[in-house]
């Protein structure tokens, strides 16, 4: 014993040093007592810490020491004999402030890990490290400060997997640079193709940054679940958590600033800011703050709608299990192979405005080259051979170049006339903007709007961000949508086109989920829901399991949520909202029809064509073979592949001369989007009209109400208008 009193000695002596930390920092609010009492504790916790991290001392030496003080505290709790002078410091504080051995004793555990040399292969191996050297320092402090609530217990451990997260982030550079560590689950280092070496120097594996992002939305997740287990009666008393978790929120929010650029050595803040930082938290603690849903949520359909509300919520703080019936991500956006050749059921483009898309996308780590390039240009082809060729701003290009970028279309006949002019500048400012229970066509018309620019633009325009000609669109969602993409200059109008198939840009997803401890359900659907007083109580999937949660938010389409709900006040309303079929063709030829991206079809029933070459194998390029996408929107075709084999033969003729078709692979989705016709639109409904059916009922999809059309920027949205 009279070794660990020595170390006791040497860990009081160091006392100055160690209130350098951000846990000393937070002390100086508290009263006398506590804040002697929490000096205790921190002074045992670093002396615990110290004895682990002593490379001086062989492992075997360092953990007999920490057993010996596992009896010591032992031996505390049940009276004293024979204890250290910061022992019976323990005894009487333990005592005083009725601190349950459990915390203290797994505090020496937690410490104990980091003597063996030993890989954290899961996110609940890590965790319970996390667990023993920073939520039950959290939860042996709380019963330091004082707290009514038995809530607040969940909030201590919650915020020590936060604070503890933080550090390992901020730390990680160091960590593998002087102790040789690695705090991060193997499993996924190697989902991200990360070696332990690469963390020596992350810049040398771009992977690393992804592998960061995840670090970071982890510790997120915990900082926001924390913000909704905070109990109103113990604010005042929690003044001291509310200082670390300022100061180290503060941190990892300046990580993320720095594009997660880990310095060798790890990021600190000032002195001065983290005064401030104090300051504001005990000013938070003293006011009283509106009490935050919490608890679990049930996400079922994992389409893009799907799988952004279930990393919203799960970034927002709560636990979520994702049920989707196929074996990925993707619903409607899936991905297929043909031809050697990984695509799109679909050519998936995106815009620039897509903002609520690519904030997902860049989340994951899937917004980069590596999925979608921006389109340099296009053609307009006209029957006869005759094309225009229109080439997009770039992303280097001027702020004015930008701002003007509608006008690259002047050259179309009727664009540049001065009823077609007035209508973009009155959709632009405001002015000028459709009716209610006007179509587009009408509104166009009602504009003295040339014929020609109807053809040439307005009409391509409509069918492809709708999915509905112009005579049944809505004019005040075709203008919406205008406004917010071409006419809204900057970079909102660029055009992206997937490199890669959209599902695979929620390929992380997954250990997004997993990663804080919450779970993805592939290949189970949803058979039914259990009610109980007005609520759900739980899901029932096809494989008999009963899912509970404290919400439920059905991420599926019109159709499939009707038959689940069955007579339901919703199932009228969903039943009303028709849809729009499309057919997306792929197919291969000898010949090269264009040198851009993409091309308009004006006058043909087929409206789009891409340029998809670059994605099939190089042997097949090598031997001369194109890969071309067709896109029919609103489509009133069927499949039959011997017809659409003639049409295409019959319509690409007379854009493009002879050529010759080689395979064909047509698919036609039936009920790809709602018709954003004058009546859907009116009855498309907000994501709390689930409230209809339960009060802890939500909605989300591309079909609901976002004043957007069904588009992928729609789904998104729809996932950040839930009210969690």
């Amino acid at each position: 014993m009279g070794e660990i009193k020595s170390e006791s000695h040497d860990s009081r002596r160091n006392a100055a040093e160690r209130k350098k930390s951000n846990l000393a920092f937070a002390f100086f609010c508290m009263d006398r007592d506590r804040a002697r009492d929490m000096e205790i504790f921190y002074a045992f916790c670093r002396l615990m810490d110290d004895i682990a991290d002593d490379a001086s001392e062989p492992p075997e030496v360092r953990r007999e020491k920490l057993r010996a003080w596992k009896d010591e505290i032992s031996r505390a709790y049940a009276g004293g004999e024979n204890l250290s002078p910061l022992g019976l410091e323990m005894m009487s504080l333990v005592g005083r402030r009725n601190i349950p051995q459990k915390y203290v004793q797994d505090i020496i555990d937690g410490v104990t890990r980091d003597t063996f040399d030993r890989d954290f292969e899961s996110f609940e191996d890590l965790r319970g490290y996390c667990y023993g050297v920073a939520s039950a320092v959290g939860l042996a402090s709380i019963h330091i400060f004082g707290f009514k609530n038995p809530r607040t217990i969940e909030f201590a451990e919650t915020l020590g997997y936060a604070l503890q997260f933080t550090n390992i982030l901020r730390d990680v550079r160091d960590d593998a640079l002087r102790l040789g560590r690695v705090y991060i689950p193997v499993s996924e280092m190697r989902h991200f193709g990360v070696s332990k070496e690469d963390l020596k120097d992350p810049s040398r594996n771009p992977a690393c940054k992804k592998l960061f992002k995840l670090m970071h939305f982890r510790a997120k997740h915990f900082f926001n679940k924390a913000r909704r287990l905070v109990a109103p009666e113990d604010r005042r008393a929690l003044a001291p958590a509310f200082i670390m978790w300022g100061i180290y929120e503060r941190i990892l929010d300046l990580i993320a600033a720095r594009d997660f650029d880990i310095p060798a050595k790890p990021l600190k803040i000032s002195k001065l800011e983290k005064i401030l930082l104090a300051l504001s938290a005990i000013r938070r603690s003293k006011i009283r703050q509106p009490e935050l849903k919490s608890g679990k949520a049930v996400v079922v359909g994992g389409g893009v709608a799907g799988a952004c509300a279930a990393l919203r919520a799960a970034r927002e703080g709560f636990d979520v299990e994702l049920v989707e019936a196929r074996g990925g991500f993707g619903g409607r956006a899936a991905s297929i192979e043909w031809l050697g050749a990984r695509l799109d059921n679909g050519t998936h483009a995106l815009m620039g405005c897509y903002e609520n898309l690519f904030e997902y996308l860049e989340l994951l780590g899937s917004d980069g080259a590596d999925f979608f390039k921006p389109v340099k240009g296009m053609n307009f082809f006209f029957p006869g051979g005759k094309n225009l060729a229109v080439k997009f701003p770039g992303k280097r290009d001027g702020i004015l170049k930008k701002l003007f970028s509608i006008l690259r279309f002047r050259k179309l006949e009727g664009f540049f006339s001065f009823a077609n002019l007035s209508v973009l500048f009155g959709l632009k400012t405001g002015i000028g903007l459709p009716h209610d229970n006007e179509t587009a066509l009408e509104f166009l018309m009602r504009k003295d709007v040339p014929r020609a620019a109807i053809d040439n633009f307005w009409e391509p325009f409509c069918v492809s961000a709708l999915n509905t000609p112009l005579d049944a669109a809505s004019g005040q969602l075709m203008a919406n949508t205008a406004r917010k993409s071409l006419l809204a200059g900057g970079d909102a109008a660029l055009l992206y086109l997937p490199v890669q198939p959209l599902a695979d840009a929620f390929g992380n997803l997954p250990i997004f989920i997993e990663g804080v401890g919450s779970r993805v359900r592939f290949g189970e659907k949803i058979e039914k829901f259990g009610f109980e007083k007005c609520r759900i109580s739980a899901a029932v999937t096809s494989k008999g399991e009963r899912i509970e949660g404290d919400f439920f938010v059905s991420a599926l389409p019109p159709k499939a949520m009707s038959a689940l709900l069955g007579d339901s006040p919703l199932h009228e309303v969903l039943d009303s909202l028709r849809q729009n079929a499309i057919l997306n063709v792929y197919f291969t030829s000898q010949n090269k029809l264009f040198d851009c991206d993409y091309a308009c079809l004006i006058g043909s029933p087929l409206h789009w064509i891409f340029d998809h070459s670059e994605k099939l194998p190089q042997s097949l390029r090598n031997g001369g073979l194109s890969l071309y996408g067709i896109t029919v929107s609103a489509c009133k075709l069927d499949s039959d592949k011997n017809s659409i084999r003639k049409l295409i033969s019959s319509e690409l003729e007379k854009f493009f001369g002879n050529f010759e078709i080689g395979e064909i692979l047509p698919m036609r989705f039936a009920d790809a989007t709602l018709a954003c016709s004058l009546s859907v639109c009116a009855s498309r409904p907000n994501s709390r009209d689930g409230e209809s059916v339960a009060s802890n009922f939500l909605l989300c999809g591309d079909w609901i109400q976002t004043d957007l059309p069904s588009t992928l920027e729609g789904a998104a949205l729809s996932a950040n208008e839930i009210a969690l």
